[in-house]
């Protein structure tokens, strides 16, 4: 390089040099004596302008983070597509089949249980009584009456009973009478294990009767051969005499039960006025007698305890 070149280039730079002093005297933001002072835009700042130099200068305040930030980027969404109903599908349930039958075929069976019966017991037998004694003529010869009897059973097939009956009615010469009897019978049942047992009896007894003549013939006049008992007198007979049947005991329950039963009783006088004042006389043959007989025929319940 040549000695004019450097001097050129020395002298433009000292141009230039007093140049930019110059400036910086009349540049207002830069204090007298400021070696540099100029107003420099920084970009990316919005405009801001940075005064470099002078002591007392002021500089403008930096612009905040989300200001330097650029704005989001609005994103608009679409909403989803409308998704079409679930549809589940379920098999048809199967058709339902209605069989009438017919109705079932019950049959009940009905046993009868044997009555347990014990080995012995006691009984109370209440009944009715009715009993026939014949009759000479067609009028009276029926009496109707009560009785009990307390019955006693050692086993299931023999029992003992004792028995009052009381009767009223006429007797078989159509006078007025009442009896009162007494019996002891023994009892054979056939078949204690059923429900209904057969039983026989037979035994004997004692009985009173109180006889009362009130009886006339046609117009009022007494029969002849007829009165044994003096016409409106009243006369006791006493008899002894046996007596035999059968009858029927139904087993309500346990301790009750239903009989029946029909005897047969003979008997005789044993009062003292059997010889002198006989009972029946024959008006035809003139015999008479002190033994008479009949039917007897019961019914009542008997309680067992």
């Amino acid at each position: 390089m040549t000695t004019k070149t450097v001097a050129s280039i020395t002298a433009f730079a000292l141009v230039m040099g007093v140049s930019a002093v110059a400036s910086a005297q009349q540049t207002p933001n830069c204090p007298p004596g400021s070696w540099f002072c100029a107003d420099a835009q920084v970009p990316g700042l919005g405009g801001a302008q940075i005064t470099i130099g002078g002591g007392g200068s002021q500089l403008q305040p930096l612009p905040s983070p989300q200001q330097l930030q650029p704005p989001p980027p609005v994103v608009v969404q679409q909403p989803p597509p409308q998704q079409p109903p679930v549809v589940v599908y379920q098999p048809a349930p199967p058709p339902v089949v209605v069989v009438r039958q017919p109705p079932p075929d019950y049959r009940y069976y009905y046993v009868r249980r044997p009555v347990q019966l014990p080995q012995h017991e006691w009984g109370l037998n209440l009944r009715l009584d009715g009993a026939y004694i014949g009759s000479r003529d067609g009028n009276g010869g029926a009496m109707g009456g009560f009785g009990a009897g307390l019955r006693y059973k050692p086993s299931p097939w023999f029992g003992i009973e004792a028995g009052a009956d009381f009767g009223i009615g006429r007797d078989y010469n159509d006078y007025a009478r009442n009896d009162t009897s007494f019996t002891l019978n023994g009892m054979l049942f056939l078949n204690p294990r059923s429900r209904a047992q057969v039983y026989l009896l037979a035994g004997f007894g004692w009985s009173i009767a109180n006889v009362s003549n009130d009886t006339y013939g046609a117009g009022g006049v007494v029969r002849p051969g007829s009165e044994t008992v003096g016409l409106g007198d009243s006369v006791s007979y006493h008899y002894f005499g046996g007596q035999a049947g059968i009858g029927l005991e139904y087993r309500l329950t346990r301790n009750v039960a239903l009989n029946v039963d029909l005897r047969g009783f003979i008997r005789g006088r044993t009062d003292n006025n059997a010889n002198a004042q006989p009972e029946f006389i024959d008006p035809a043959s003139g015999q008479s007698t002190n033994t008479s007989g009949g039917l007897l025929m019961t019914g009542g319940m008997t309680f067992y305890f």
